[in-house]
């Protein structure tokens, strides 16, 4: 049995019924953070230019984009809204620690195509739920193999996942048989890779770092859909000569990491931010706006700072071409800009990114004050991290994070996640619309249809 076919397996029997009442919540959870931080980019420069390119390209009205209420296709309505959701680097997160390095990646990248399939095939709340967790399981299941070493190492990019798990989830919505499961995964397997260079600690950021995902999700539709008609691919895409391992893993991809089906629910085990900013940094970031608020400390009077986290954080967001950013991509990488707009406004939200706060002369001075420093003792925990804080009358301020709010261990509770949510949507978002959002998620499994809560999604007609 190819290992397509043991997934195909595994996809076909996972069902709502089996699944615990804390996993559904959860999943309502993650669903509400990631709605919110789609809503939140709603107005983003990349999002205005995707939305004007599918305005362009039309297509059957069959699924929404999030804010518009732009009907097009799945396969557009994935590009977009999927954009949206990552645009801010606030969704959720799931790390894998990999000695000296993690794997971490954000699952809910797979909810935009979830909702765009779900859609257009009319599916109800509780499908939605299954495919939700289902691509988290699987989600987490191919990072877990992937860590010997991980694909970053490789020159790949970790959200190279989704050419392996979206033709599965999407395929279960769609309705796919067996067969058709395992095709659907040979078809998109074999194409949409994702570069490094949208990760770097290299290069800065553009763009195109926002549609890793909804590439790939937008081409295991494509597989899905083409297999759905008969189309064939490569079923051992995985395993095979020239494979997914040999030729990128170099035979070092655990498959049975990815195949097993021990019962566990990895989508318990997903954090959240609290900040607005990459996962390595949420530690020392933490730290560093506790420290300034508790003591009161002003920008003016501080002498230096150090920061200290463990190898991947420092190495990815403490690199030259990150230092003094020129633009949002750029900025919620960089260790360097994070802490110095945190000591400055107190806080790093949506409103930290603003333009002229790259320029702003007191961000600069302080980012020149800077240093960053590895702890290999810190790798352990991948997300933790240190600020310390020196001020010019010689006072020391020193703060160790290992568990940042939103992490699995210092979870966000509901009203955290309700707030968040209302952070983002409130710019667009009329108090009662944002009370409704929050009620329709609540009681999602008692949909019939989804576009149900896709119809609250909509603030504003299209033009």
């Amino acid at each position: 049995m190819t290992v397509a076919r043991q997934l195909a397996k595994y996809v076909t029997g996972f069902n709502f019924e089996d699944l615990p009442v804390d996993v559904i919540h959860q999943t309502k959870r993650i669903l509400m953070d990631a709605l919110g931080c789609c809503i939140g980019a709603f107005d983003a420069d990349a999002s205005k230019i995707v939305h004007r390119m599918i305005e362009d390209l039309n297509g059957p009205g069959e699924s929404t984009v999030i804010g518009s209420g732009l009907r097009t296709n799945c396969l557009n309505a994935t590009l977009v809204n999927g954009l949206m959701v990552r645009y801010l680097d606030y969704n959720d997160l799931y790390v894998i620690p990999a000695g000296k390095w993690y794997v971490g990646v954000h699952p809910s990248d797979a909810i935009p195509a979830i909702l765009a399939v779900g859609e257009r095939m009319k599916s109800s709340g509780k499908d939605v739920i299954t495919a939700t967790v289902l691509s988290y399981e699987l989600s987490a299941r191919f990072c877990h193999g992937a860590t010997n070493p991980p694909l970053s190492k490789l020159g790949w990019n970790a959200d190279t996942r989704g050419v392996y798990i979206m033709p599965l989830v999407t395929g279960k919505l769609l309705g796919l048989r067996e067969k058709e499961l395992e095709n659907a995964l040979g078809i998109s397997g074999c194409h949409g890779m994702i570069l490094g260079i949208l990760d770097t600690a290299a290069e800065e950021y553009s763009m195109t770092k926002n549609l890793r995902y909804p590439f790939t999700a937008h081409g295991g539709i494509l597989a899905a859909l083409l297999a759905k008609r008969g189309f064939t691919g490569p079923t051992t895409v995985i395993e095979g000569a020239e494979g997914f391992n040999e030729t990128v893993m170099k035979g070092n991809f655990a498959v049975e990491e990815f195949t097993k089906s021990d019962g566990s629910f990895h989508i318990m085990d997903t954090g959240f931010k609290a900040l607005c900013a990459v996962g390595a940094v949420q530690g020392h970031l933490n730290a560093t706006v506790e420290l300034v608020n508790r003591y009161d400390i002003k920008p003016e009077d501080v002498d230096r700072v150090r920061v200290i986290a463990g190898t991947r954080p420092i190495e990815h967001t403490g690199d030259p071409a990150k230092k003094f950013p020129t633009n949002k991509e750029t900025a919620d990488h960089s260790s360097y800009y994070l802490t110095a707009i945190a000591i400055v406004d107190r806080t790093v939200g949506l409103e930290q990114y603003q333009p002229w706060k790259y320029k702003d002369p007191s961000v600069l001075q302080l980012i020149d004050r800077i240093t960053l420093k590895i702890d290999p003792e810190m790798d352990k925990l991948p997300r933790s991290g240190m600020s310390e804080i020196t001020t010019k009358d010689g006072k020391r301020y020193t703060l160790k994070v290992d568990y940042p709010k939103g992490d699995p261990k210092n979870s966000m509770s509901d009203q955290e996640l309700e707030d968040k949510f209302k952070s983002m949507a409130s710019k667009f978002m009329t108090t009662e619309q944002m009370e409704r959002v929050i009620g329709t998620i609540y009681r999602l499994e008692s949909l019939d249809n989804i576009g149900s809560l896709m119809r609250e999604l909509v603030f504003q007609e299209k033009t």
